[in-house]
């Protein structure tokens, strides 16, 4: 399986499918796919993000693992600070 379709190193695979499946079904046409797409692209921002704090702290792997990501994604949902990097703390 190719990563980019692989949910372990892709944390924004479920925004992919959902903006490529509206596109399908909606033959092409962005403007009806707007808040999927824009979920899609925020979703790679936010982890790039972490990615690239991660990166530049020398913490690996870059990326968190997948029970990494979901307790960091909850947290981030409930609206409230969680740890993202040894020793630093990312407010939300």
């Amino acid at each position: 399986m190719s990563e980019a379709k692989n949910g372990d190193s892709n944390p924004c695979l479920q925004e992919q499918r959902l903006s490529f499946k509206c596109l399908q079904d909606n033959f092409g046409d962005k403007s009806q796919c707007e808040p999927q797409i824009e979920n899609y692209k925020d979703c790679k921002t936010f982890w790039y993000n972490i990615y690239k704090e991660r990166k530049n702290n020398k913490i690996k792997p870059y990326m968190p693992s997948l029970e990494e990501r979901i307790k960091i994604k909850k947290e981030y949902m409930n609206g409230i600070s969680f740890q993202v990097f040894k020793n630093t703390r990312l407010s939300i």
